[in-house]
């Protein structure tokens, strides 16, 4: 039986409908969506990436506050000679916990025997704490450093254990002299809760909720679950719209996961709707300009966004947008890929943002707001790797505060650490930021770098220096000079050689000792006949 023209059309009508539709539905499910879906992995791997980022950053201040202790001249004399006092009346205060968020602070001789220690419970009350006050504790002597040679292993431990049935981290590091060489001489071991406030910390880091879940074994942690100490194993996938991620106690034994809610991107996952039905219906109408509507209002734009999206998976440049024209569904779609590029675009910068202000937390002394050690070991390293650093001068001034000890002893630490803030306020104001670099080196030692200034100008700036101090006024009845005031030691490379900032350092500290040996309040350089 022939068929009609009439249902010839039809028939035609309804195959290039049923062809459209499958074309729809096909685009939509092998490329559209799977792009979709990437980004959104993509974008969970990150904020996964990004937890283990604000969990080491922690770590990283922990190891931070413990290096700038122990690698110190008195702390080496102290643990030598078992000064129990020395380290009670240096850090058992309640400001020394409360500022530097942490529960216990332990110190040991280089035969793993305790010195001093002290365990609190906010708001500072001291507890007993078997763990660390108990000699040879299996978790302690996981932490502790052997009487052997500073260059010999890593001065600096970490790692997560139990302590009064909760999650705490524990950083140990080794006792060493101001150069961090010769023998260990013992261990300085601080140890914090994951409390509430460090919690708080990691949450603002990802603006999420953060829950912590013991898990005492693989085999308790939800799946998908990531572990933090396997890089490679990180990945996109959520289960029940949660991100997991697994941390190993000092063991390496699962021991807790750091979950959160997965980010809801703004993209229907679903193949078919009904404006898009419409539309199909509404063009069987208009046959003639089947092809002319098919091809401007649905192929085209679908093709510019994928080869957007693909583009942008390809560079990842999500500044990029579609900008597509219009309110049915392919234009709804290429405005929630816009969105969602400015989402994770915006998400990237606030993560580069908040990396930038966690690097130079760690380059910046607690107490004085000026440059730390690790700060100042990174300056001079870029600055001996400098094209022009071997052409021009530079100059060392090695700087500490005399009789501060005594200072301390008779006004108390709280005016210690104001006094140690007026010195380098005082040190920063009389230096040139654009050329100069300041920094705390530990206790009351300062080291100032001038590029590009030779032995004379750096006399001339040391003496100023002295002499501003001195004239501040700071009482010091302790000091012969009833003031506090400062000894100075000056080292200079000439221009015309390679910069040895070692070298220099150590002959900065011989000036120092110059000027001290001299009766203080005063400026040495350092001569290479002497």
């Amino acid at each position: 039986m022939s068929l009609s023209l009439r249902s010839k059309l039809l028939l035609a009508v309804a195959m290039a409908l049923i062809f459209s539709l499958a074309t729809q539905a096909f685009i939509r499910f092998y490329w559209t969506l799977p792009a979709l879906e990437l980004m959104a992995g993509n974008a969970n791997k990150a904020d996964l990436l990004r937890l283990q980022e604000a969990f080491n950053q922690q770590i990283e201040t922990l190891r931070g506050i413990s290096l700038d202790n122990a690698v110190w001249d008195e702390m080496h004399r102290a643990a030598t000679e078992r000064d129990a006092q020395w380290f009670e009346e240096t850090y058992f205060l309640h400001e020394t916990f409360s500022q530097l968020n942490i529960n216990g602070w332990y110190f040991y001789a280089s035969d793993h025997q305790l010195i001093a220690g002290q365990s609190i419970e906010p708001p500072y009350q001291v507890i007993t704490n078997p763990v660390f006050s108990t000699p040879g504790h299996s978790i302690t002597q996981h932490f502790l450093f052997n009487a052997v040679d500073a260059e010999e292993e890593p001065l600096s431990r970490w790692g997560l254990v139990t302590i009064n049935e909760k999650p705490a981290i524990v950083v140990s590091h080794a006792i060493t002299t101001g150069d961090a060489m010769g023998i260990i001489a013992g261990t300085s071991l601080i140890w914090s809760y994951i409390n509430d406030k460090r919690m708080s910390l990691l949450s603002q880091a990802l603006q999420k909720p953060i829950q912590l879940t013991l898990t005492p074994s693989a085999q308790d942690a939800p799946p998908n679950t990531v572990n933090a100490f396997i890089p490679d194993s990180f990945h996109g996938d959520a289960y029940e719209h949660r991100l997991n991620l697994l941390f190993n106690d000092y063991r390496n034994k699962p021991f807790f996961v750091l979950s959160f809610d997965e980010t809801t991107y703004p993209f229907d996952h679903d193949i078919f709707d009904i404006t898009l039905l419409i539309g199909l219906l509404s063009a069987s109408l208009m046959l003639y300009l089947f092809y002319v509507f098919i091809r401007h209002q649905i192929l085209v734009p679908l093709r510019k966004m994928l080869n957007i999206v693909a583009e942008v998976m390809a560079t990842s440049d999500y500044t990029k947008s579609i900008e597509l024209k219009g309110y049915d569904d392919i234009g709804k779609l290429g405005n929630h890929i816009d969105r969602l590029f400015k989402l994770v675009k915006d998400q990237r910068a606030e993560l580069i943002e908040h990396n930038l202000q966690l690097k130079n937390m760690s380059y910046t002394d607690p107490l004085t707001g000026i440059a730390n050690r690790r700060y100042l070991d990174q300056h001079l390293l870029t600055l001996a790797e400098a094209a022009n650093t071997s052409t021009i001068p530079v100059s060392m001034l090695l700087i500490d505060v005399d009789h501060f000890k005594s200072f301390n002893d008779n006004y108390g630490h709280s005016q210690g650490d104001k006094a140690l803030i007026d010195v380098a306020t005082m040190l920063k104001q009389n230096t040139h930021a654009a050329t100069d670099f300041v920094c705390r080196m530990g206790g009351e030692e300062f080291l100032i770098v001038l590029r590009d200034t030779d032995a004379s100008d750096a006399l001339m700036v040391a003496e100023n220096l002295c002499k501003r101090i001195f004239n501040t006024g700071i009482s010091h009845v302790m000091s012969p000079y009833h003031v506090l005031t400062v000894s100075i030691g000056i080292s200079t490379k000439p221009a015309g050689i390679p910069l040895h900032h070692a070298e220099l350092i150590d002959q900065a500290d011989k000036a120092l000792y110059l000027a001290k040996d001299s009766g203080r309040n005063c400026v040495e350089s350092y001569q290479s006949n002497r």
